[in-house]
């Protein structure tokens, strides 16, 4: 039997989605990370993938993989309208990208997702954030 590669390529395709955000906004998003980085406080605002919880589930002849990922997107700390506006604008296109992009890698699917504010704890401050949680990121494959 060969390995899968479900979890890395679908973790592949979402920075894929979020590095082509990069490339069309470059001075809106500035890094994308397969997971945390060391230091998220550099070059904000910055994505990364999180959690990736998964059930599996069998029957008699497939085996179907079920994940929850989440990408955290941090900006900086800072009470300027004009930053908070941006961040939304950032956040629009993040939904615009990731609504293009129904499939992370090839043999999985996908069709909903959560958007919510939220505070990322770094260190001993709360950074504003966004999490993208992908609810229903779907692979199925023979079972022998």
């Amino acid at each position: 039997m060969v390995a899968s590669t479900f979890r890395a390529d679908t973790t592949a395709g979402i920075v894929t989605v979020l590095n082509g955000v990069i490339a069309a906004h470059p001075t809106l998003l500035l890094r994308a990370y397969p997971s945390r980085p060391a230091n998220v406080t550099v070059d904000l605002p910055a994505a990364f993938v999180e959690n990736r919880p998964e059930t599996v589930s069998h029957d008699s002849q497939t085996r179907t993989r079920l994940m929850t990922p989440s990408v955290i997107v941090v900006r900086e700390y800072t009470d300027n309208a004009e930053a908070m506006a941006a961040f939304d604008i950032l956040v629009d296109f993040l939904v615009d990208a990731f609504t293009a992009a129904p499939q992370f890698s090839t043999g999985t699917i996908w069709d909903t997702f959560t958007v919510a504010d939220e505070e990322y704890v770094i260190g001993d401050y709360l950074y504003p954030a966004v999490r993208f949680t992908f609810s229903d990121v779907t692979s199925m494959d023979g079972r022998t």
